[in-house]
Order: structure tokens, then sequence, then C-alpha cells
């Protein structure tokens, strides 16, 4: 199969011609080993199968055997071989040259013993690079029409845009997932990937972590785990109120000792990745809430993990926004990747929400509401945003340079109001 441009590929370059490493973390299958094969001049493959557990055993014994290959050098899940990181920063060090390692993993090491065996955090030597699942613009999902970039530059444009996805491919879209590999698959069988995906993380990674971290080894409780978190997702779900969901119909009652063990490991994993607040200068005593939305790194493992599919999801609008909310956090956390930018989560006390808060390195900032498509909603959104706006206090901030509601309509305006309508499928970075 051609290899398919990533949003992240010229972050990977710049930071290579920066650093004297850079290690790539991200969901297992996200692409992370295909895009460092396309800046690698040689491969150590370190995935803990059986063809590779002699390279993996002699990785961790003289880890400074397995840095010889020719520059960039790929280290494929190098954290199952953790002195490597130490190993890798000696060698930058002794080089003095930049480009020289890409570190990719799937997972970080949980336990004490493996952390400790990080002795140097690889500031100024390590650079860090986060990857996605395929955003939407990246799947071709989306057209690409409107670009946040530009509206960061120029939020009053006018906009006119259309696309032709119904709400039904958009359930298609959400079903499938960003996985690089079904890119070429038809429909049926694309769908069929996050199920399996699914059970091969729960039934051997998980597993396998769990017993090396020391933790009961149980897969029908990480599934328990997982389908609550997703009956959560999108919400300020406290881990109390999972617990307790969790335990529901059923005989076992999780701890909150084993459930933060579990969470720990899944975070690790980089299967869930929570949305963190966003703490703002506001102008009134408004307290802003700092609790963090529930989100899978890719949401079409949170809809394997409940057994959904697009013809359900038609059935099921309220939890099809929940859903669709995590895939346009999904896109904007890829967006992010190559403006720059961080992203988050605004609430407050008054029950005033942004579902994102999108924030450049020099402090410019954006609004997002996500709404599926009842006008009445998105209206409401958009008030919502607006009234967010007046709360800010504009002597220790900027004001923001756009406000959107983003959809899964076939339509992009400016409305009347100043806030962006926008589908889904018409945006891009």
């Amino acid at each position: 199969m051609e290899y398919i441009h990533r949003i992240t590929d010229e972050r990977l370059d710049k930071l290579l011609r920066l650093s004297g490493a850079v290690v790539v973390t991200g969901l297992k299958w996200c692409g992370k080993t295909t895009s460092a094969r396309q800046f690698a001049k040689s491969e150590v493959c370190l995935d803990n199968s059986d063809e590779e557990k002699d390279l993996v055993i002699r990785a961790n014994a003289m880890p400074s055997d397995v840095l010889r290959g020719e520059a960039p050098l790929l280290i494929d899940e190098w954290q199952n071989a953790p002195r490597l990181w130490d190993a890798v920063r000696r060698e930058v060090d002794n080089r003095q040259k930049r480009g020289q390692f890409i570190l990719t993993g799937s997972s970080t090491p949980l336990e004490d013993a493996k952390r400790n065996e990080i002795f140097h955090s690889g500031f100024g030597r390590i650079a860090n690079l986060r990857m996605h699942t395929m955003s939407s613009f990246e799947t071709g999902f989306s057209y690409g029409k409107v670009s946040l970039s530009e509206l960061f530059n120029d939020g009053k444009r006018y906009i006119s845009e259309h696309a032709d996805r119904t709400l039904e491919d958009t359930a298609l879209a959400l079903c499938k997932g960003g996985w690089p590999q079904c890119i070429d698959y038809n429909d049926e069988d694309a769908l069929e990937i996050p199920y399996m995906l699914l059970d091969e993380l729960i039934n051997n990674d998980v597993q396998r972590r769990l017993e090396g971290e020391g933790l009961r080894k149980n897969h029908n409780e990480v599934r328990r785990l997982l389908r609550s978190y997703s009956r959560n997702i999108s919400t300020e779900a406290s881990r109390s109120l999972i617990r307790r969901d969790m335990s529901q119909n059923e005989d076992i009652l999780f701890s909150d000792e084993t459930l933060n063990k579990y969470l720990s490991l899944l975070e690790s994993m980089y299967i869930i990745d929570d949305l963190e607040a966003w703490s703002p200068y506001v102008r009134s005593k408004v307290r802003v809430q700092g609790a963090p939305t529930r989100q899978f790194a890719e949401p079409s493992l949170a809809i394997a993990s409940l057994g959904l599919s697009p013809s359900s999801l038609m059935k099921d609008f309220r939890t099809f926004g929940f859903l669709f909310e995590s895939f346009v956090i999904k896109d904007l956390r890829v967006y992010c990747s190559a403006m720059n930018a961080s992203l988050y989560h605004y609430r407050d006390s008054k029950g005033l929400e942004a579902d994102a808060v999108m924030e450049l390195r020099d402090q410019r900032w954006a609004m997002f509401e996500v709404r599926l498509f009842d006008p009445k909603r998105v209206d409401e959104g958009a008030r919502n945003l607006l009234k967010i706006r007046e709360k800010m206090d504009y002597e220790h901030m900027k004001e923001p340079s756009f406000m959107m509601v983003i959809t899964a309509g076939k339509y992009a305006r400016l409305r009347e109001d100043g806030v962006y309508e926008v589908p889904v499928s018409l945006l891009a970075p």
C-alpha cells in the first residue's frame, strides 16, 4: 500500500533537525512505525515477539550494542528495553549530531522499578512527538476547505462551503475509525477492524502489561472498565462514578486502588486520553471547573467496546452525540500537532462550557462547541460560546481569534452572531 502522508510528518522532520533523538508515542497501530520509517535509514525492532525476544534481552543487558545502525536509527517499541533511554542520551552527547535516533513506543514504563531505569529526562537531547490515529482530513472524510490556521490569522473572514457527507456517512466514519491499515478496506471489513484491535489489546497487550506490572490478570475486568469508560465518554464522570457503573449487575466490586491502577495502565498504553480543563483569566467570580472529560485516543474503540454500529448510532442520537464529540476532539488533537497548539475543554460552575479550546504558543485561542445536527442545539452552542467570551478578562489575555460550532451537517458559514458553523467534513489544520 502506498504511504499516506501524515500531518505529524512535518513535525517529525523538524524535530529531527533540532534534536539528537525524537521519541514518537501513541496508541498501538496508529502509524508511528510506518511514519518513522519514512525518515529512518536503519531499524531495530523490540516488539517482544518470539522472534525478537533475544534482541530485547540483549538491548536490556547491553543497550549500546543496538545503537550502531546508520542514522537516523529507528528503535521500535523501545520501552521494552528501558535502559535504552539513557544509552540514547549518552550517544547523542558523544556524537554531537542531530537526527540520530527515532524511538517509537505504544506504552510507557509504568512500574517504579522500570521507571527508575530511566535516569535522565532526556531534556535537550530527546524531543517528544505524540501521534494519533488518522484525522478526518487524513482519511479523506474531510474535504479540508476550512483551515483552522487561516481562521487564526483572520477570524472574521466570510466562508460559505458545502460538503456532501450525510449523517449516515459520519456514523460510518466514526465506527471505522482512523486506523491507517483500513484505508483500502471495504466498509464491511473496515467496520470489523476496531473489534479485532480491541480484542487484541485486551487479550494480549493489556494482559501482558498486567502480568509484567504485578497486577491481577483478568481481561473481563479490563473489558468492563473500557465499557464503562465508553458509556461516560465526553463527560466529566468521576472515577468513583465509573467504578460504581462497572459494579452494576456484577458480584465483584472494584476498589479505588484497583481502579486507579487499571486506569494508569490504560493511560500508559495511550488507550484512554482524557481532555484536561482550561484555566483562563475570568472577570467574574464564577469558579472554573478543573475536571477532565473522559476520552479514548481512538473513539472507534469505544464504539467496539459498546458493541455499536452505524445503524445503531442512527437509532440513538444521544449516544451518537457523545461519540461524535470524541470523534471531533481526536481530529482537533491531530490538527493541534500541525499548529504547535494545545487542546483543552472549558466548564464553569454556572454550567457554561466549551467542548474544546485550542490555544497556540503565542496565546491566541479559539473556542469550539460540538453539535451533531439539530439547528436548535447548534444555536445553543453558539450562545454558550458568546457567553463565555463575555466572561474573559482581556486585560490579561487576548480575545478569541474565532469561535466555532462543529457539526455533522453539510454547510459551513459565518453566522450573523460572528460564530462559525462548520461540518467536521470540511475542517483542516
